[in-house]
């Protein structure tokens, strides 16, 4: 009896360990819990959910949408603004409602007197080209001065120059351009132009009776400038003819 004893203890003392190893590897596991909250944490950010968090409102949506109409918008406004501002480029006139284009005008300006402007424009550009080769220049004063001559001939006349030029359909621009290329043309051609004593005595003599009445040397005078301008102008047309018969022109438009 004492024997059966012995043994049951002797065996309960060797099982002890085993119970004390199994709670020491249930205990292992709680130290590395924290490892693996932590990688569930990660992997909770999927694709799935950038998708999620990415995605738009759609109060967000709808401004996306409406900006390009937005800017559409303001382009029209502005382009409708600048038609009306810039309208006598495009129209002329309106009569009880139908509008004449500029258009219009121009062509019916053509027919009437294209061939003449363009003319014009082609002369007085053959003139700047000859300026510039010869060298020759005319100054704002020499301009200004002729103006203010022609202004005070006109005043002794009862008129004025605003008046004269409204009536030709000209501006202060016009004339002035207009007198700068004539004082172009007199310093490249009429520098070479010259009236005699005895030319002035031979137009005296046969124009005697419709020459104004007055002292001998302001007549002649009058008449040295009248033939001055006359031999001048023939001197012109004849330069004119022969620079517009040696330049390259090409003419697009035919009237």
């Amino acid at each position: 009896m004492a024997t059966k004893k012995t043994t049951t203890k002797t065996a309960t003392k060797k099982s002890a360990p085993k119970t004390a190893t199994k709670a020491v590897t249930k205990k292992t596991p709680n130290k590395t819990a924290p490892k693996k909250t932590a990688i569930k944490s990660e992997a909770a950010v999927t694709p799935e959910t950038e998708k999620q968090e990415k995605k738009v409102t759609p109060q967000q949506n709808t401004v996306k949408l409406r900006k390009p109409y937005v800017i559409l918008i303001i382009v029209i406004v502005l382009l409708a603004a600048a038609l009306y501002y810039f309208r006598g480029l495009f129209v002329a006139a309106v009569v009880n409602g139908q509008p004449i284009s500029r258009l219009a005008v121009v062509q019916q300006a053509e027919k009437q007197s294209g061939k003449q402007t363009l003319d014009t424009l082609v002369r007085d550009a053959l003139i700047e080209q000859e300026a510039k080769k010869e060298n020759v220049s005319v100054s704002d004063k020499e301009v200004t001065d002729e103006i203010s001559t022609l202004q005070n001939n006109l005043k002794k006349q009862g008129q004025s120059l605003d008046q004269v030029l409204s009536a030709q359909g000209m501006s202060q621009d016009d004339l002035r351009k207009l007198i700068r290329l004539d004082k172009l043309v007199q310093k490249m051609v009429g520098k070479d132009v010259k009236v005699t004593d005895k030319e002035v005595n031979d137009y005296i003599a046969k124009n005697k009776d419709s020459l104004p009445s007055t002292n001998e040397a302001a007549l002649k005078k009058q008449v040295k400038a009248q033939l001055t301008q006359q031999k001048t102008n023939e001197a012109v047309q004849t330069w004119l003819a022969n620079i517009q018969q040696k330049a390259n022109i090409v003419y697009f438009v035919q009237y």
